[in-house]
This record gives structure tokens, sequence and C-alpha cells, in this order.
């Protein structure tokens, strides 16, 4: 049975993520033994999920074991009674919490590789599980031997070692270890998959569980293929705003791509935003329809930091920071700053054309068109120059004393006012 070591040399600090199960003890063993010279230090990590009522008799085992050999132990109790109260299940949210406190302990212990015991069999299993609950679109179909997480790596030395080959070596060993009886509870899904199904599977001779393997391989090549394309798009036809509170790109050139890769262009882009729950393939689905629809604006998705919105040939994600626009009264010439506006006065503009008020737009606003004597709203403008409804509310209206409208944003100004005021979008690449 050969350990894979290339994730971590001589002079590592490893750490070994420890239930009391035959995988990790047989792991820990011969860490101990066999591969005592692969590395300097080892120090393991035990989480009591505080569920079974073994849980304390194992943690109380693993603590004799690590001291007999010399291992520095960690030991950190889970409290689930929260979501074992509310009828959920408890283990992506374990996962969450054990990742977490690893995440720490790996900080805290300077160490530079984390080791977890999936085996081969684990990885048949979980290969199983994605393409038959449709998680093979948007990520890997199986686990790597090595990832970079944070500021250490996480490495599963045996996922080329089949379950077989470990209970061997434990049986040959006398490796002691503790059966997770909850591991025959066929209700949880992995366990039905790993007890019934790849074992019916392999009981036909013309079947084999071994071809998953086989398909990850060409899944993960394709999937590169994938990432690739996604990122090429990104680089060329992803534009962000200066201050970053705005990244868009046009709907048209993102049409063109393939399904596949609009789905990885939207897990990139929304990876930034750092939200706190994943965004589902059902609603990048309904999105996807959104964008590929006739609606000229349509917002897809708010948070309280960000706003996911479509508006002509744009798909736009901006930053949802609430500004309260109060009208600011000028009596004299300077520089002003309403929003993503500057607005600068001439000293020129003659003192009985204040005061001037800048404000938002309000209903039934009209102004007089240059070199006519017709007038046009404002909202026909915003609608004719494709001004999305964000832009809209902060968009700045100059209005005399006599509520003339001189200025609206960069869009119109009374040419009287040509060399007197002039108002830039700082937003604005």
């Amino acid at each position: 049975m050969e350990v894979n070591t290339n994730a971590w040399h001589s002079d590592s600090h490893i750490v070994l993520a420890i239930s009391t199960g035959v995988d990790s003890m047989v792991l820990l063993h011969q860490l101990l033994t066999n591969y005592r010279q692969t590395y300097r230090q080892i120090t393991c990590l035990h989480v009591n999920h505080g569920i079974r009522t073994a849980a304390k008799t194992e943690q109380a085992f693993m603590q004799r074991y690590c001291k007999q050999h010399g291992v520095d132990l960690f030991v950190h109790e889970l409290d689930l009674s929260h979501v074992i109260a509310a009828g959920n299940s408890i283990e992506n949210e374990a996962r969450t919490l054990r990742y977490a406190w690893f995440d720490q302990m790996m900080e805290e212990l300077e160490a530079d590789v984390l080791l977890t015991a999936h085996h081969l069999d684990d990885q048949i299993e979980t290969i199983f599980y994605r393409v038959m609950t449709g998680r093979s679109t948007r990520s890997k179909l199986g686990m790597d031997e090595c990832i970079l997480r944070k500021n250490y790596v996480l490495a599963k030395p045996l996922l080329a070692v089949s379950k077989s080959e470990i209970r061997t070596y434990q049986h040959e060993q006398h490796v002691p270890f503790f059966e997770d009886e909850t591991n025959q509870d066929n209700q949880y899904v992995r366990n039905d998959i790993r007890n019934r199904l790849l074992p019916a599977i392999d009981e036909n001779r013309q079947l084999s569980t071994q071809q998953l393997l086989k398909l990850k391989a060409w899944h993960d090549e394709q999937l590169n293929v994938i990432h690739q394309e996604a990122d090429h798009f990104i680089l060329n036809k992803v534009k962000a705003e200066t201050n970053n509170h705005e990244i868009h790109f046009s709907r048209s050139e993102f049409l063109k791509l393939r399904h596949t890769v609009k789905i990885v262009v939207l897990d990139k882009l929304i990876d930034k935003l750092a939200l706190e729950q994943p965004i589902s393939e059902k609603m990048y689905e309904s999105w996807l329809t959104q964008i590929a629809s006739n609606h000229a604006q349509c917002t897809l998705y708010t948070t309280d930091k960000w706003i996911i919105h479509i508006a002509y040939d744009k798909f736009i994600l901006m930053a949802n920071y609430e500004q309260a626009l109060s009208q600011i009264k000028v009596n004299q010439p300077g520089t002003y700053t309403f929003s993503r506006y500057n607005i600068e006065i001439q000293a020129d503009l003659p003192q009985d054309e204040f005061p001037l008020t800048i404000r938002t737009r309000q209903v039934g606003d009209k102004y007089e068109l240059n070199g006519s004597t017709g007038h046009k709203k404002v909202s026909r403008l915003f609608i004719d120059e494709k001004i999305i409804q964000r832009q809209r509310e902060e968009m700045p209206v100059i209005v005399t004393a006599d509520e003339e409208i001189i200025a609206v944003g960069t869009l119109f100004l009374k040419q009287k006012y040509n060399e007197l005021i002039s108002i830039s979008n700082m937003g604005e690449e």
C-alpha cells in the first residue's frame, strides 16, 4: 500500500484530520512507521460531532493513542443541535464547520499540509454522486489529490488506494479503529451509493465502476477548455469601472458563448462578489432566459451590497450603495459633487443667475431644446439615450431659481451655458 507524499517534503509540518475510522487510522499508522522520514512534524486534528453515543469514547481513544505515539492532538467539539432541531441535513453544515476549524488551526499551527484519508472508493462514490445529482456541469467530477486552500495545501495521499488495500493493511498491522455504525444507514444518499448501488453495478460482469475514473479524466480535460474560453471572454469582453463598483459586458457578445461557458463566466464573476450563498444552476437558467429575452431592463438579483442587472445590451454587476442624494443649493461659483458627478460652475456665470439647484429628476421634468422652441421630457431623454434605472436615479438635474432646467447630467446642457458650466461623470472609464 503506497502513500502519495508528493504534497510535502522532509521539512514540512503535516497535519492529519483524523476520525477513528479505519481509513485515517491506517494513514496515521503509515505516517508514523513507513513514512516517518518524509516530514519534519506531524499533528492530528479530531472533530467530535457530538451526535453518536460512541463519540466521547472515540475521542478518549484518540487522545490516548496520540499521547502514546508522541503526536500532538487537538480536539474540537461541534454543536449541531440547532441543525438537528430544525430537521435539516447535518452533512453540509458539519463539513462547513469542520473546515472552518481546520483553516483556523492550520494558521495557528503555521502548518504546511492538511491530510485527509479519502481513498479510491471514495473517489468513485463522489463521481457517481455528482453525475447522478446534476453536479457535473460547474465543477470537477471528482476530488483532486492536492489543492491550495487559503494558506496551506489540502492533500489526499490515499486517493489512488482502494478500500480493500486499506482493510488488508489494517488486518496485517493490527491497526486499531472504530467502525461508525451510521455508515450502514442507507437513508443517507452517500451510504446508499456506497453500500447498495456501486456493489450492484460491479456484480454485473458487463459493468464496472472503474469506468467512472475514465469519465472523470475526460471531464477534467473538457472543463479546462471551458474555463479557458471563459477566461478569454472575461479578459477581452468584461469591463470594470476604475472604482471597481461596476462590472459589465455586452449581452449580445455573451449570448454567442456556449451554454457551459456562460455558466462558468457567471461563476467566475459572481465569485468576485463574495456572496454569502452560491447561485444555484436553476437561478442561472432563469437569468439566461432573461438575458436572451427582449426585455430592455430587468433586475436579476440584489443583496445589501450588489445589484445584478440587465439594461439594453449590458449585463451589469454594480455596487448597491444607498446614498441619500439631497439637493444642493448653489449660491456661488465652484466645484460641486453630486453622486458620481463633478459639476464645475465658472466664475464668469453672472451673479443674477444664482441660486442654482442641483437635484435628481422629478415627475414631469421638461427642458427646452437647443435651437428650437420645443420641449422634451427628461424621462424621454433617458429612454432615448438608454440610461439604466440606477443611473437615472443618480443623474444631476440643474435648475434655475425660475425652475428652468438648464442641464441633465452629461446628456444635455443649455447652449448659453456651454462655457459656464461643465459636468463630468467620475464613474466613466
